[in-house]
């Protein structure tokens, strides 16, 4: 009940937060909403057929009023056989769009259309890397079993019409390859409307004419798109342009196509994004898709979506703003490989957006940290991974696929430092095998590793694949010559992982707060004792008083100070070489033994011996027992 009440009260306390300051986002991206994407999901099939053709080009033309909720159009697909003797071609399209006919070679074809497919038979066989295409001729009311497919709302009194395809909807307003295992390379769109109404698309703006009170706009798009990035919106839209100016005279176009009634707002906000490129450009690498432009195109859904170089937005709040353009690099230009892997998309989109808070609005980046962690331990289970892709809950989750997984590349940065970090996002970026394809998670973690000179399989093990997260308790006491003695423990919160071994921060402050010292402590087994010198007398102690870990903290206990003469102390703690014992002078020692983490006798020394020289032991958990004439004392040790 008292936890309840806590995340009752942090509720509050967020919502109030937001209401005075409505360009902070709590989840970036209202990840609630896009469940409602995902509701088609538990009943499509990915088809096997998928493999067989490859999408060259796909030139979409369609008839659209945004008065009616209607579509008319053909759509014309270039594709490659990757088989022998291919003599049939399949497209995902839904039931209530019926195709009139299709023509190859300015020939009909033989088709069947029945549940959301539509399977062509050529008119010849093709072998394998042979090109051809077919045009789809077809009409309907598009359907709209996720939230805005294609959708009709109003603004001001003026209708819009806007699709949002992610991640199965694209079949419902055209015929295409719904999948993540084929981008098409390259797509023209346009769109023919009346005369009042524009069309925001993806690519450049190759030509806009208005005849016989039509307006026709075509879009192009020269790089590899993925099927639920393709979108168009079509109202009585405004546009003007933002500019980067790069270093080398060039410059990135961020073109606005908004509401008539929204202009002089927009443009108060948009300049933002312009800050926020330059970063990422440091940050990850330029811009994927410079050459073209990047945009925002206003439409009627409560939050935004990723569209490739024209991210759909209902305003231009800083934190929605970074989150789409984010996605660019990581959603887009890097398309995740399963919805599995969801954290490639929405994780990576969640993090960056709260470097842009840290570099950028530094007043929001320790809010957007404790908001974060608050809201992942607010349940004890959950893995980033999606075990299951046709629970929409899991896919979307806000606590899971967005936060936990931001999470997972903020604690990566704390243990490789900011340069490795960054060095190892750019080269995952800059991987060419992926670059303007689809990626899976372990294909991330090999850049990671080889940046770091390490191996984050245990890593991953806990934080992406297992559940919870740790919940640390420490003790400390101060000697008589001001060390500082830290005993470190850990329950976990969720039975997957019985440990989670991180370098965990601490910070021990003096009586009034004047002084304090942050140290790094290596925690690899439970009740680890460290040994510590913040050259003064500490009062307090906290652990991971910056955000760094996805943790709780139990309790933290100052113990008496202890005088030296009554102690028995083994340190360092973890050590590389030598391992020293100290004992109560009104002891004697008698033997020293050191066991295997098994409890197996390895050495043993007799007498009164202080120094111990180690050298030759393999790093792992060991166990000394010292024996005095008073006591036997054990305690876990770690080689480096």
């Amino acid at each position: 009940m008292k936890k309840v009440n806590l995340l009752i009260l942090f509720g509050v306390i967020v919502s109030s937060v937001f209401a005075q300051t409505p360009n902070f986002n709590f989840f970036d991206k209202i990840a609630f909403q896009e469940k409602s994407n995902f509701t088609n999901k538990a009943v499509f099939v990915e088809s096997q057929n998928y493999n067989l053709t490859d999408f060259v080009y796909q030139r979409m033309e369609w008839e659209i009023d945004p008065d009616t909720l209607f579509i008319k159009g053909i759509v014309t697909t270039w594709f490659k056989s990757k088989t022998q003797n291919l003599n049939e071609i399949e497209f995902d399209l839904f039931s209530s769009l019926k195709a009139d006919s299709v023509v190859q070679n300015n020939q009909k074809l033989t088709f069947n259309q029945a549940q959301n497919k539509i399977n062509i038979t050529l008119s010849n066989s093709l072998n394998e890397g042979q090109l051809d295409s077919v045009s789809i001729y077809y009409q309907g009311n598009p359907g709209n079993s996720g939230y805005g497919a294609f959708s009709q709302t109003m603004h001001n009194n003026i209708p819009n019409i806007w699709t949002l395809s992610e991640p199965y909807g694209a079949m419902e307003w055209w015929p295409c390859k719904q999948s993540l295992v084929d981008k098409i390379d390259s797509i023209d769109i346009i769109v023919t409307s009346p005369e009042e109404f524009r069309t925001a698309s993806i690519g450049i703006l190759v030509s806009e004419t208005v005849s016989n009170k039509f307006r026709t706009m075509h879009w192009k798009h020269r790089f590899p798109i993925a099927t639920y990035l393709v979108a168009i919106s079509v109202t009585n839209y405004v546009n003007y342009s933002d500019f980067l100016e790069l270093d080398d005279s060039r410059q990135i176009e961020i073109l606005n196509y908004v509401y008539p009634e929204y202009l002089e707002t927009a443009k108060k906000q948009t300049p933002r994004t312009v800050e926020i490129m330059a970063l990422f450009n440091e940050l990850i690498g330029e811009y994927p898709f410079a050459r073209e432009k990047y945009g925002h195109a206003q439409f009627g859904w409560g939050g935004g979506m990723e569209h490739q170089t024209m991210s759909f937005m209902n305003n231009f709040n800083f934190g929605l703003v970074a989150h789409e353009l984010a996605h660019q690099w990581f959603g887009d230009y890097i398309t995740l490989g399963s919805w599995q892997d969801i954290w490639l998309n929405e994780g990576f989109a969640s993090y960056l957006t709260g470097v842009a808070h840290e570099h950028l609005e530094n007043d929001w980046w320790d809010i957007w940290k404790k908001s974060s962690v608050n809201l992942i331990i607010s349940q004890p289970d959950g893995s980033v991974f999606v075990t299951d892709t046709t629970d929409i809950n899991t896919i979307f989750s806000p606590r899971l696929s967005y936060s936990k997984g931001a999470y997972i590349l903020h604690m990566l940065r704390w243990i490789l430092g900011d340069d490795k970090f960054y060095a190892g996002m750019q080269s995952y970026f800059s991987d060419p095998e992926i670059a303007n394809g689809f990626a899976r998670t372990n294909q991330f973690i090999k850049h990671m590793e080889t940046e770091g000179d390490t191996t984050f399989v245990e890593f991953f093990d806990d934080w992406f694949y297992g559940e919870g997260f740790p919940v640390y308790s420490a003790n400390f006491l101060l000697t008589e010559t001001n060390e500082l003695k830290i005993e470190l423990s850990q329950t976990t919160s969720h039975q997957s992982v019985a440990f989670f071994e991180m370098p965990v921060p601490v910070r021990v402050y003096n009586n009034n707060k004047t002084d304090s010292a942050d140290f790094r402590l290596i925690h690899t087994t439970n009740n680890q004792e460290f040994i510590v010198d913040p050259g003064f007398k500490v009062a307090d102690l906290k652990i991971d008083p910056d955000y760094w870990l996805v943790s709780k903290t139990a309790e933290v206990v100052n113990v008496s100070i202890i005088p030296i003469s009554q102690q028995i102390l083994v340190y360092p703690n973890p050590f590389s070489d030598e391992v020293y014992v100290s004992i109560p002078a009104n002891q004697q020692l008698i033997s020293t033994k050191l066991y295997s983490a098994e409890g197996t006798l390895i050495t043993e020394f007799r007498g009164d011996i202080s120094k111990f020289n180690l050298s030759l032991f393999s790093a792992g958990i060991y166990i000394i027992q010292i024996e005095t004439s008073k006591v036997t004392f054990e305690q876990k040790v770690v080689k480096r």
